[in-house]
Formats: structure tokens, sequence, C-alpha cells
């Protein structure tokens, strides 16, 4: 399938912000609703390395030292970007999504509930740190649309009725989250919510990321 890859000049992947969150979606992610329902994710190469671009960082302080704001991944239906969208909202809203430094090497991320992920960074890896109050917006032409990336968010973090006990998400274990199946409010500040394709305009745009819009053969993140 023919592709363009645009790369912004000084693009490194080992400067990248992405392994570290390849690693924390598959331990705590599993897959949202469909065939696949409650089983762990395997990112394979193309979408490792499609995160791993996605999060590349530069020596530039600006922009909190990321080379890019905004990403656009076409696959056909199918291909779980609904899915690979809705991790990427769960990271942003509570994983170590934002540049913390460059690594000396053995520094240790471990996640703040006590679940039991565990992250050792590489002489020169950027670490990670987590956004103050996220605001995490899944498009949809209409709030009753809510599609495949707000369900799949919707399961990880608790809000399904049908969970076989040996399947429960990790996610589940993070306390101080409430949730409705328009809104989810985050422990510490700061929500992820159904939008409709206006929103932003509404509200001055705090978005801090925006997955890719549901039901559709492209995707877009934020």
């Amino acid at each position: 399938m023919p592709r363009d890859l645009l790369r912004a000049p000084g693009h490194d992947r080992r400067k990248s912000l992405g392994f570290l969150a390849i690693a924390w979606m598959e331990y705590f992610c599993v897959h949202g609703p469909g065939q696949v329902v409650g089983m762990p994710v395997e990112h394979g190469d193309e979408y490792t390395f499609f995160v791993v671009d996605c999060y590349a960082l530069g020596e530039a302080p600006s922009n909190n030292h990321m080379l890019y704001d905004s990403a656009f991944f076409s696959r056909p239906k199918g291909c779980d970007k609904s899915g690979l969208g809705a991790r990427l909202a769960l990271f942003e809203a509570l994983g170590p999504c934002r540049f913390a430094g460059w690594a000396k090497g053995g520094e240790v991320f471990e996640d703040p509930w006590g679940l039991g992920f565990r992250y050792v960074y590489e002489p020169g890896e950027p670490m990670g740190r987590a956004i103050k109050a996220p605001v995490i917006q899944c498009m949809a032409t209409e709030v009753g649309q809510v599609g495949n990336v707000f369900e799949t968010i919707w399961y990880n973090l608790g809000g399904a009725d049908d969970y076989a006990d040996d399947v429960l998400p990790p996610l589940m274990g993070v306390p101080g989250i409430s949730m409705n199946q328009e809104k989810v409010l985050l422990p510490k500040g700061g929500e992820i919510r159904v939008a409709t394709a206006s929103s932003a305009a509404k509200d001055g745009g705090r978005e801090t990321f925006d997955p890719p819009p549901a039901n559709r053969g492209g995707g877009r993140v934020r």
C-alpha cells in the first residue's frame, strides 16, 4: 500500500517517549468491545513505530521538546485504529506522556498506584511525567454517537457490566475515577469527554489531546 511518511528535521526514534508509551499501554490496556474484548494488547512493528514517531522529541524546549502536535494514520476499516486511539487517550490521561528530562541510564518509572508497572530508562532516553489536569476530547458527529474510541476507554476504566473475573482491565485499579457514558473525571483533575465536532470552538480549545474520530478510514492524534 503506497504511503508518505513525513518527519521533522532532527527526528530520531531513540529520542522518543513512544517506547515508554507502548510499554505502558501493553501493560495496562486491554481490547474493548468486539471479537477480542478483554484480551491483552500487543502492538506490531507498524503501530509501535507510529507511536514512537508521534512522541519523538527534539533538543529545543519549545512545545515541551515535542517535534509534532498532530499526526495522521490511514488504514482500512478493522485495523484497530479506534483501539489505538483509545489506548493513546488513556496514556495521555493517566500515563507519563510528557518530557521530564533526559535519562543518565538506570532511572526507573513506576506507576503511582502500586499496580506493578515498572520501566527502566536507557542512557539518553527521555523520561516521562503525567499531565496535570489533562482534557481529552473524543470527537463525534453528535454527542449520542459515542463510537468505538470512547467505548474502549469506558471498558478499560471499569464502565462495563459484563467483565469475566479473569480478564479485569488493570486500569480498574486506579483509584478516584468517576464516569458516566459521556465523561470520565480523572483522579487529580482533568477529564475525558465525548464532544461534538464544534466543541473546541465553544470552550476555547483547552484540549491536551484529541484521539482519532471513530468509524473513519483515517485517524488523527493531537
